[in-house]
Order: C-alpha cells, then sequence, then structure tokens
C-alpha cells in the first residue's frame, strides 16, 4: 500500500499524457522490487489513474470527471450498500446541492438550465432523446452549486441510478411528470427562493425513489449491480438505457 501511495503521488505531480520511468528507474527511484512495483501499477490502472501502452510504456492519464464518479459508484457497490441507503443519500446530496444553487447561480447556469428544459419539451415525444436532458438537467444543476466536491458525489450516484433505470423495461413513460417537477425545481432556483426549492426537489425525488425501487428493489445489495458498471455498453444497450431513463428517471 506503501509503494501504490508513492507512486500514486508521483503520478499526480505529473502532467496528464507524461510518460513515467521505465519499470527499472521507478523500481530503483521507490526502493521496491518488481512484483510490488506491479501490483500497485495494477491499481492505478484499475482506477484510471495510468495506462499501458504496449510496447512504448506507462503513461499518465487524464482522470476525467467520468472516472472519478464511477469509482465513486463502484466504492458504494463494493460496500454492499442498500439500494434505499444509497436513494436517501441521493436525496440528502441534491437536495443541498439545490439549496447552493438556488444562492449561487450565476446567468451562464440559468441560461443552460434553461436550454436544457427547452430541449426536454421538445423531445417529450422521443424517450431516448428525453432522457439525454433528463439526466444533463439533474448534472447540470449540480454544477450550479459551484462545488465540484458535490458535483462529484451527485455525479457519482448518478452512475448507479443509469443502471437502475437500464434494468426497466415496458414502463409507461412519465415524461410529462419530469418536465413539470425539473421546472417547479427550475423557477425556485432562478427565483432565489432556496426553501422551495429544496421543497420541489424533496417532492421530486420522493416521486423517482418509488420508481426506483419498482426497479431495483429497496433492500437489493448494490453490490449486485458491479458487473453492470463495469461492463462496456454496446450501442444497443446505450440506446436501451436511454428509452428506458425516459420512462423511470426522475
Amino acid at each position: 500500500m506503501e509503494t501504490a501511495s508513492l507512486l500514486a503521488q508521483m503520478v499526480a505531480s505529473a502532467e496528464p499524457g507524461s510518460r513515467l520511468p521505465t519499470e527499472r528507474e521507478l523500481c530503483v527511484q521507490l526502493g521496491v522490487g518488481r512484483s510490488t512495483l506491479r501490483e500497485a501499477m495494477r491499481s492505478l490502472a484499475f482506477i484510471g489513474a495510468i495506462r499501458v501502452r504496449q510496447g512504448s510504456g506507462t503513461y499518465v492519464s487524464d482522470v476525467g470527471d467520468a472516472n472519478v464518479e464511477r469509482l465513486i459508484s463502484l466504492g458504494l457497490m463494493l460496500q454492499h450498500t442498500k439500494v434505499h441507503e444509497t436513494i436517501e443519500a441521493r436525496q440528502i446530496l441534491e437536495v443541498q446541492a439545490v439549496r447552493m444553487a438556488a444562492t449561487r447561480h450565476d446567468d451562464c447556469d440559468r441560461d443552460e438550465l434553461q436550454s436544457i428544459m427547452r430541449s426536454l419539451a421538445a423531445s417529450s415525444s422521443n424517450p431516448a432523446e428525453a432522457s439525454r436532458y433528463d439526466l444533463q438537467f439533474h448534472v447540470r444543476l449540480a454544477r450550479a452549486s459551484h462545488n465540484s466536491v458535490l458535483v462529484h458525489f451527485v455525479n457519482g450516484m448518478r452512475a448507479l441510478f443509469e443502471i437502475w433505470i437500464n434494468k426497466a423495461v415496458n414502463r409507461r413513460p412519465v415524461i410529462e411528470d419530469i418536465i413539470g417537477e425539473h421546472n417547479a425545481i427550475l423557477d425556485a432556483v432562478l427565483a432565489r427562493n432556496v426553501e422551495l426549492a429544496a421543497a420541489q426537489m424533496t417532492v421530486h425525488l420522493t416521486n423517482a425513489a418509488e420508481r426506483l425501487f419498482s426497479v431495483a428493489g429497496r433492500n437489493q445489495s448494490t453490490a449486485d449491480f458491479i458487473s453492470l458498471l463495469l461492463a462496456p455498453a454496446s450501442g444497443a444497450q446505450e440506446n436501451e438505457r436511454c428509452r428506458s431513463a425516459a420512462e423511470t428517471a426522475g
């Protein structure tokens, strides 16, 4: 673990895309054997911090938001949290995020949120497109809190919800309800009415929770969904995810 920490510090101080020293050089610098070094490198490669190019070397990755948020979801799954616990945590995070958004949002936040809602309304008859705008609304609203840590956690939770949504098929669309709830939240945020924004988000997430419980089960372990998180989605899976999201998401 100490070797992994030292290697992580080295990676964190390097520029994304830069090449790490050779395996032999790293063993000398860190004072460890090859087996210990390789174990540490596997750990960093797993989380996407480094990538190995055969015949070229090991390079520092640009750890984007998606990787960070995927790790949050994976961590929750490995802890065997229950579905209802995850949804309860989501409610706490997103209600706090909307409180902060109501206070801190700027003109850019307002314009982008309004644009997303116009696109969502225009896509109400197209579940695949509507689902994308539904997800974008929550992501963009979290960003309007202007707290990057909170944004990562909110988005990390969303990765779990997308998996559950992807399991829901043949559900009656509730897009119009989602649009109405989103608009009520946005109106309160733009009016900088903190308490009303929190109340509207609470209503929305309560409704969304019931839809997710019907899909994932209240007491099911999040560990049951690890394979879905780690498996790359095919084009057909992506299309199905979009369709199902519009039918059940919130």
